[in-house]
């Protein structure tokens, strides 16, 4: 099946990492029950920040944003339960938004569309990093961001 095209109005202009820890969270010989393939995430402590700014001069109608987004699995000893590895990845990106786009709206389309073009370099830089290390590869599950409104509505009761 073919289809059509066309030109996204959030443009990725530049991805660059920095900071990179990956690291395996538990000895090799419990790969056994840390197997990255088939690990299920379910009750796993992941954390991701995301923090997005405009250029000074764009103030009034920003249409390159700087995104930064942290995503971090810290295994720490209280947490519920382990991932296969322990992750600390920072990443920075510059987004365009088309003209089109509404100036009231920019900041979270960036915010929302932006933050996942970052995650899945993050994912396919994890997978890519683990391919090779004793606990397998591991791929981070596919998460969803939602705007901080939706997100304080989401825990209330109807």
């Amino acid at each position: 099946m073919s289809v059509q095209l066309q030109m996204s109005p959030l443009q990725l202009k530049e991805l660059l990492y920095k900071k990179v820890l990956i690291e395996a969270a538990v000895d090799l010989t419990e790969v056994e029950n840390y197997w990255a393939p088939t690990f299920d995430f379910e009750g796993v402590t992941l954390v991701a920040n995301i923090a997005v700014g405009t250029v000074k001069e764009q103030q009034d109608n920003p249409r390159q944003f700087m995104v930064e987004m942290t995503v971090a699995i810290p295994n720490d000893p209280e947490d519920s339960k382990q991932a296969p590895y322990t992750l600390d990845i920072q990443a920075q990106a510059w987004i365009e938004v088309a003209e089109g786009i509404p100036k009231d709206k920019r900041r979270e389309i960036v915010e929302i569309n932006g933050a996942s073009l970052i995650l899945g370099a993050i994912r396919e830089l994890v997978l890519q990093v683990t391919g090779r290390s004793g606990l397998g590869p591991m791929l981070l599950p596919t998460l969803r961001f939602l705007p901080q409104s939706i997100e304080a509505l989401a825990g209330e009761d109807p």
